[in-house]
């Protein structure tokens, strides 16, 4: 629009022109002689050109520069290559680095005068296996830029350049010059920086097209007015001729100096990188400032190229390639590009084997890796050649000062964009809810106002009607002869109706004047912080679990030249290292953990002998269900038979007396007593198929006296009430117990003193494959669910899981022992009205069955329930909640019963402290 409103301006008027005969042309092409001629349209004539502003160069006078211009290796990316005359561009375009701009400074910069150069595309690579894959755009920035700006242009405030679509960037600005042509292959782009300041257009910067000037001369940024400006190229898949001159491919309007004529007064010179050149490996602790240091000290040497995952997502991202930025790392970003060849490792491998091939500068940043001897010695294998000094940088301990005041700074600085960010929301949040409030008020008045609009139309056909009425009554009383008295006309101002409402005046919104962001400080805790917490760590968790036990810091045999302490010198640094490494001991897991044979054998032998006892207690339970069966049946028998007994005696008594008279008593007397004997011996017989059972007295048992807990007499085992949640609650007993036993035999490590709570759901799930949800026992935490298994293990006062028991216990009978104590201690306590006592665990749990995808199941309550309830006692009816089927037969409970009778022990023999741990019978 811009360049259309221009060339209208300046084209000249369209006149209409007369001309002799037979010259006028007709609309459908034929002419017509004689007479008037109409005016034909004149064809539109060419916009003058504008008027050229720069004039041509004076003659110079003074001194010019000596050194030649070309590129050092140290002022351009590790993509460019150099033809040998120094005036030729290429990219590499082996992989994923062909999607990466390459940048290149020259050595020579421009503080005065007004000179230019030239760049021309002179070929477009392009590679054969194109199809079906993301092919990078081509692309060429021509511009300046300062001494330490970055190499690719447009991100930043000191540089200035002109891309090949027509538009101006600066600072991310892109700013259009009116030119939409696309410039191509053969194009010849020339770039005028006039600084002289006798020119009318000093500070300027101007872009030319094959000669011709594309824009007005720019004015330069304030941010680079006063400095010494460096022609600067940025391409991507292309190959560029540069020319510095003398003498220019595409001549300009005027005259002007190129670059390599310069005035040495105009002029700065880079000086040439020296043969020997320096690698610095970076040596820190993760998330201890690696990265704030890193750029501190950039800051002070910039002639160094970071090597680092980091730089390259830098460089992706000033390439312009859009990526999600979900950082798991500062050390190893894993950002998603959506192109293969970004995501290949294939810019990293390119990078790796360019790097020791220039001669350059270089500060290897790899937080986990410059810490591991294997690691660096790689790192150290790359550099080969001789020219290259290998040099560490140790910075581990206390930080120094400027350090940390750059430290807090930078937190400050980061507190200050949090805060201002929530103050953004809470404006606009107020913003939203001001406008919500304006389009209620809005409605409200408009909804009055279609009120009263009613109302006043209701009047209205009111007063009509009377009127008409009146009307009507006139006319009638003038037909009849009749007159109507004359009423006294109503004044015009009658009263008024009264409103509903009153109108609503006009809501005038305020604008509220613009608000700063309050100015946050650092809390007196914040500014003893040493070190910045970043939004990411430096290290992933689980990998540095894997690899800090490896850390050391360098040392010269491994092939250094030379050792830097940049904090804490010397050995005390070492000593800062190891003591970080026994801290991290103490509180970090073992993610490579593998449970040994020893873990598995005991784990298989405890799986083993579960599933006997319970099949052991189904066994117990099926045998006296039976037998209960059978006594009743055998008690309705008898009770059948003794009725049908008195049925009979009552017929053959009838009988008798019906005989004659003449029966002698004798015989009588003879009979009866043979029929007594033969009940005496029907009973007899019966008795003795019953069989005898041994009394025993399970309530009163000593639990912890007896020798074997699959028979404590007449078959029954110890076990024999157990429920489901009393199973499930010894195996986790064994479990963790032999998990704290495991951990310390697996890991192998005596500084590790054994695992923590925090990792007591990691480790559990690693052991024994299954998660460790509390939830499914009832409680909330893990710390709650050891205390449910308190008479096997506990949690120490540095919170590390420990065992009561030893760890080779020959005899796993002191499992039920517990269990059963426990049971019984519970069921007292509810019987004395504590219904928290009971157990809630999940029915999959108890069932031994694996925990769902949603870690959820149904609770089943209470005590000892199984598929029968009877026991010696008569069942336990009372407290264990009706066991089973026949539970109703008892009702007797474990009310009252005193525990550790006959010599027992008592509750809880394994306390730490209180005994021996169990060991064989």
């Amino acid at each position: 629009l811009k360049e259309t409103s221009l060339v209208a301006r300046r084209a000249p008027q369209v006149l209409l022109h007369g001309g002799g005969a037979g010259s006028e042309e007709t609309e459908d092409g034929g002419g017509r002689g004689g007479g008037a001629r109409s005016a034909a349209p004149a064809a539109p004539a060419a916009p003058a050109a504008p008027e050229e502003k720069e004039k041509d160069a004076p003659k110079a006078s003074g001194p010019k520069l000596k050194e030649a211009v070309t590129f050092l290796t140290q002022d351009t990316t590790l993509n460019v290559m150099v033809s040998a005359l120094g005036n030729l561009l290429m990219p590499l375009s082996d992989g994923g680095i062909r999607h990466l701009l390459a940048g290149a400074r020259t050595n020579v910069g421009l503080k005065g005068g007004r000179y230019m150069f030239e760049a021309k595309i002179v070929e477009q690579v392009a590679r054969g296996d194109e199809s079906g894959k993301p092919a990078p755009k081509h692309v060429m920035r021509i511009g300046f830029s300062t001494a330490s700006s970055p190499l690719v242009m447009g991100h930043g405030d000191t540089d200035i350049c002109f891309d090949m679509e027509g538009v101006m960037i600066h600072e991310k600005k892109r700013t259009p010059l009116g030119v939409a042509a696309r410039y191509g292959r053969g194009s010849v782009l020339a770039v005028l920086l006039n600084l002289d300041k006798n020119s009318p257009n000093a500070g300027t910067v101007s872009l030319f097209k094959d000669g011709k000037r594309v824009c007005e001369p720019q004015p330069l940024p304030d941010s680079l007015q006063g400095k010494t400006l460096y022609p600067t190229i940025n391409y991507r898949n292309v190959a560029v001729n540069v020319n510095f001159g003398p003498v220019p491919q595409a001549p300009l309007p005027f005259t002007c100096t190129m670059v390599a004529e310069a005035l040495a007064s105009h002029s700065a010179v880079t000086a040439a990188g020296s043969a020997e050149c320096e690698v610095v490996f970076a040596c820190c602790l993760p998330d201890h400032g690696g990265f704030d240091w890193l750029d501190l000290w950039k800051a002070k040497n910039p002639k160094y190229t970071e090597l680092s995952d980091r730089a390259i997502l830098d460089w992706a991202e000033k390439s312009g390639i859009p990526f999600q930025k979900n950082v798991s790392s500062n050390d190893k970003p894993d950002a998603k590009f959506g192109i293969p060849e970004m995501e290949d490792m294939s810019i990293k491998r390119m990078i790796q084997a360019m790097a020791p091939l220039q001669k350059r500068n270089y500060v290897v940043m790899e937080v986990r890796g410059n810490l591991i001897k294997e690691k660096r010695a790689e790192g150290l294998a790359r550099f080969f050649d001789s020219c290259f000094k290998k040099k560490a940088c140790v910075v581990i301990g206390d930080p120094s000062a400027d350090f940390k005041k750059k430290s807090l700074e930078l937190m400050l600085k980061d507190k200050q964009e949090k805060a201002d960010l929530e103050f953004k929301k809470q404006k606009d949040e107020e913003a939203r809810k001001r406008a919500i409030e304006k389009k209620a008020k809005e409605a409200e008045k408009a909804k009055k106002k279609a009120e009263k609009e009613r109302l006043k139309k209701m009047a209205e056909m009111k007063k009509a009607q009377e009127k008409a009425k009146k009307e009507a009554e006139k006319k009638k009383a003038e037909a009849e002869g009749k007159e109507l008295p004359e009423e006294e006309e109503e004044e015009k101002d009658v009263e008024m109706e009264d409103e509903v409402e009153e109108e609503e005046e006009e809501d005038v919104e305020e604008m509220e004047a613009d608000e700063e962001p309050p100015k946050v400080k650092l809390t007196p805790e914040e500014q003893k912080s040493t070190f910045r917490k970043l939004a990411v760590p430096d290290v992933p968790q689980t990998v540095l679990n894997t690899s800090f036990t490896k850390f050391s810091l360098p040392e010269a045999a491994e092939g250094f030249d030379d050792i830097v302490y940049e904090w804490t010198k010397g050995e005390k640094a070492g000593a800062f290292l190891q003591k970080w490494v026994m801290d991290r001991k103490l509180t970090s897991r073992v993610e490579d953990l593998t449970p040994s044979a020893w873990f598995k054998q005991k784990n298989g032998a405890w799986q083993k002998v579960f599933q006997k006892w319970q099949q052991k207690q189904q066994e117990f339970r099926q045998k006296q269900q039976k037998k209960a069966q059978e006594k009743a049946q055998k008690e309705a028998k008898k009770a059948q038979a003794a009725k049908l007994a008195e049925m009979k005696a009552a017929a053959e008594k009838a009988k008798k007396e019906a005989e004659k008279a003449e029966k002698d008593e004798e015989m009588e007397a003879k009979e009866e007593e043979e029929d007594v004997k033969e009940e005496e011996k029907e009973d007899k017989a019966d008795e003795e198929e019953e069989e005898e059972e041994e009394d025993v007295d399970f309530e009163g048992i000593d639990i912890f006296g007896i020798d074997e807990v699959d028979d404590i007499g007449g078959g029954m085992p110890l076990y024999k009430d157990f429920g489901m949640e009393d199973w499930a609650l010894m195996s986790l007993c064994f479990e963790l117990q032999l998990m704290a036993h495991a951990f310390k035999k697996d890991c192998n490590d005596p500084d590790r003193k054994g695992m923590i709570l925090e990792h007591l759901g990691f480790y559990f799930n690693r052991y024994y494959s299954k998660p460790l949800s509390p939830k499914n026992f009832g409680v909330e935490s893990e710390a709650e669910l050891v205390e449910l298994a308190k008479d096997c293990v506990f949690f120490n006062k540095d919170k590390v899981l420990e065992s009561l028991l030893d760890e080779e216990i020959e005899y796993p009978q002191v499992f039920v022992k517990i269990a059963e104590e426990g049971r019984r201690h519970r069921a007292l306590l509810f019987d004395m009205g504590n219904e928290s006592a009971k157990l809630k665990v999940s029915g999959h749990v108890a069932k031994g069955g694996k925990e769902g995808k949603d870690g959820k199941g149904k609770s089943q309550k209470g005590f000892g329930k199984g598929a029968m309830g009877m026991g010696p006692m008569g069942g336990m009816g009372g407290p264990m909640g009706g066991m089973g089927g026949m539970g109703g037969m008892g009702g007797m409970g474990m009310g009252g019963m005193p525990f550790g009778q006959k010599g027992g022990k008592g509750f809880m023999p394994f306390q730490k402290g209180g005994g021996k741990a169990w060991k064989g019978k």
